[in-house]
């Protein structure tokens, strides 16, 4: 069975199929959150009342944690991985944490509090070796 190696930040997610015994590495998901490019005062309508300590950049991060999260937990559900590999900077990583339940937290094989957006796949695989 394949697993997947999930390279995120805030504003995009590429979720990676590899399959070891079949020699398989391909993008399977490339998720965008333009969200979170925008300012904080972009991201409240006038209309909302949203109490002063809420930071709406910060409320948006966690809402894209929790459903790049539960993309895991479906393809973990579904029998589609065994397993999974993540990466994120540190602040965002600490989200993605916060979202997953047991279940999920020991079907991590390993995460890295680092930005892999931009490497090859041999540099992403060498990162989790």
């Amino acid at each position: 069975m394949a697993e997947w190696i999930v390279v995120a930040d805030a504003s995009k997610a590429v979720v990676y199929l590899q399959d070891r015994l079949e020699g398989v590495f391909e993008e399977v998901m490339d998720l965008a959150h333009p969200e979170a490019r925008l300012k904080a005062s972009d991201l409240v309508s006038d209309v909302q009342t949203i109490p002063e300590k809420s930071d709406p950049r910060h409320t948006e991060n966690q809402r894209f944690a929790r459903d790049l999260i539960g993309r895991i937990r479906h393809a973990l559900d579904t029998n589609e991985i065994r397993g999974f590999y993540l990466s994120a900077p540190p602040q965002f990583l600490g989200l993605l944490r916060e979202a997953m339940d047991d279940r999920l937290r020991k079907a991590l094989y390993k995460d890295l509090d680092k930005n892999l957006s931009g490497l090859s796949h041999r540099e992403i695989v060498a990162a989790f070796a």
